[in-house]
């Protein structure tokens, strides 16, 4: 009784301990890795926050057709305001003494004359000034509207450059699954090669104890299986190094266990050429990158022409200010300038940067010249691609069908003594091949039709 209590209590154990590593264990398909690479890749932050950047850029460059308001506020001291001094004018009168006496006698009539000096303050001790200040940019020659044009430009070539990020990330992702997953199942294969080997050893074995093999024959098959052992090994090796590649690329720690589920079932992809070309030449990102830049080197041109032509302002400045005039009291004041300004002469910068802006525009458009011929290029070699891989995997499962054939006769063969043991080997290796190229051939498939669907901007 105590030991079925223990057994219950070490399945119950077993189960709960299952759940839980099932529960921990991140069930991984392409598509889940795709989505967690386009969260985690830093390449697709940076170019996310390139972005935002071009969008508040834009913002910048849009304030420069509102007005531009400014106050200042400032106080300042003197030790001893300025004075200046005027003479004071008044009548005077003086008195009219007897020339015998000396005693007064009157006095004369009022006389307009100066009577003494009178001072007044420049300005005062303590001076306050408030100021208000709207300027407005009237006329520029299209100088903003193009600097706007340029700035809405260049977040396009953001929201493409962003486009390109996902585009890459989400091809390594791809790229990388498919990989881990071929040496995982080439792992399995290799072991099912190794376990099926070895069934044939003991069975030479079994026959050489009997008297009915050759010492050869079990040296040989045993040399064969320990051959295999140390390919199914470095295979297993390099299954260990696609995983934690994978994990890289989707940014997961090693703590997180993750398990493969998907597989390489062929599902035609049709891809004529033509089509595949125009779509790429609409959406593939790099190439609307460089449109985009050879539009913003046009800009760049008009606005190089317009550098020497004068631009119109208009400034408006309203003063709150203490001292008024020589009162020492709050008043206002304001004044309103329109003005012209014109470059007359700047060491021929203006000019050069005409040729510069010329220079960039021709390089821009052999640019986009350059890039369209690339993309021929690689959507043709990727449509032969594609054809080539579908021609090879037709021909692989044909192949892997018969070598299956073949090792199921050869089996019975061998039995019955009809074939020898290194004729049974080779029907062997040849199925193993048979299956590794079958699976070469669907992984590369896989693996093509991501790299097309990249390259034509889907």
């Amino acid at each position: 009784m105590k030991n079925k209590t223990l057994i219950g209590i070490f399945v119950i154990l077993s189960v709960f301990t299952t759940v839980l590593a099932q529960i921990d264990t991140l069930r991984l398909d392409v598509d889940m890795a795709v989505d967690l690479a386009l969260k985690n890749n830093h390449v697709v932050q940076l170019a996310k926050n390139k972005l935002q950047e071009a969008s508040a850029g834009k913002g910048v460059t849009f304030g420069s057709f509102l007005p531009q308001i400014s106050a200042t506020g400032t106080y300042y001291r003197v030790a001893k305001p300025n004075e200046l001094g005027f003479a004071k004018y008044g009548n005077l009168q003086f008195p009219v003494l007897d020339p015998e006496t000396g005693d007064t006698i009157g006095i004369t009539a009022p006389i307009y004359s100066i009577v003494g000096e009178t001072t007044y303050t420049l300005g005062s001790v303590n001076n306050y000034f408030l100021t208000g200040t709207v300027q407005q940019t009237l006329f520029t020659w299209g100088k903003l509207i193009n600097a706007y044009r340029i700035a809405g430009l260049s977040f396009n070539i953001g929201q493409e450059a962003f486009r390109q990020a996902q585009a890459q990330t989400k091809l390594q992702a791809t790229q990388g699954f498919y990989g881990a997953l071929l040496a995982q199942q080439m792992t399995e294969l290799m072991r099912e090669s190794y376990d099926q080997l070895k069934r044939h050893v003991d069975q030479v074995q079994a026959l050489y104890d009997n008297g009915l093999a050759r010492q050869l024959d079990l040296m040989r098959a045993k040399v064969s299986l320990t051959n295999t052992q140390v390919q199914l090994k470095q295979i297993e090796n390099t299954a260990t190094l696609a995983l934690a590649a994978l994990r890289i690329t989707l940014g997961l720690t090693t703590e997180v266990p993750i398990s493969l589920s998907g597989d390489f079932e062929f599902s035609p992809f049709p891809v004529n050429f033509n089509q595949a070309l125009e779509t790429a030449f609409v959406k593939r990102p790099e190439l609307l990158q460089l449109r985009k830049t050879a539009q913003i080197a046009d800009l760049a041109t008009r606005i190089a022409l317009t550098a020497n032509l004068p631009t119109a302002f208009a400034q408006f400045n309203y003063t709150y200010e203490n001292p008024v005039g020589f009162s020492n009291e709050w008043g206002t004041d304001w004044n309103l300038t329109l003005g012209l300004a014109m470059p007359i002469f700047t060491g021929f910068s203006n000019l050069n940067k005409i040729k510069q802006a010329q220079a960039q525009r021709r390089q821009a458009r052999l640019g986009v010249a350059l890039l369209e011929d690339g993309i021929k290029l690689e959507v043709q070699s990727l449509v032969n691609t594609l054809d080539q891989e579908i021609e090879n995997i037709k021909n692989q499962k044909e192949n892997v069908d018969v070598a299956e054939e073949a090792l199921r006769i050869a089996e019975t063969s061998y039995k019955n003594g009809v074939i020898t043991n290194l004729e049974y080997m080779d029907t062997q290796l040849a199925l193993l091949q048979s299956r590794v190229s079958y699976l070469n051939s669907l992984a590369n498939y896989k693996i093509a039709k991501a790299q097309m669907l990249k390259a034509i901007g889907e």
